[in-house]
């Protein structure tokens, strides 16, 4: 009964190890997501610096002008794009987060049951003559 106990404990701690892995799987997919967006927000904010104006007002040339107001709409509009898909990416990561730590969790204590049981196996074992 007990080897039962044991195999069955043995399959269930396979299976959660299983499901931690793809949780954690989910959970670096979704973090990734959120780098690669961050980077790109910051690679934005970045390339913007070169077009602000450097101080000297006297030469300021309307097409110039124009150009850096069009330049700087269109980084507000790529900023917002990107703060929207972040957002929705960090929603996505603070959610899967709890499940991947639950599945850690549960395959951990599965695997010290397991090994737990094993090791009170072998001793009854080892003191049966």
């Amino acid at each position: 009964m007990e080897q039962r106990q044991t195999r069955t404990l043995a399959r269930l701690q396979a299976l959660s190890a299983l499901k931690k892995e793809a949780e954690l799987a989910k959970l670096a997919t979704v973090a990734a997501s959120r780098s690669r967006l961050q980077a790109a927000l910051t690679a934005l904010k970045r390339t913007e610096a070169p077009l602000d104006p450097t101080g000297d007002t006297a030469t300021i040339d309307p097409a110039m002008l124009g150009a850096r107001l069009a330049h700087r709409r269109w980084i507000e509009a790529q900023q917002r794009r990107l703060n929207q898909q972040l957002a929705l990416v960090t929603a996505d990561f603070l959610r899967q987060k709890p499940a991947a730590a639950r599945a850690y969790g549960r395959a951990a204590v599965l695997e010290q049951l397991v090994e737990r049981m094993q090791s009170d196996h072998r001793h009854k074992r080892d003191r049966t003559p």
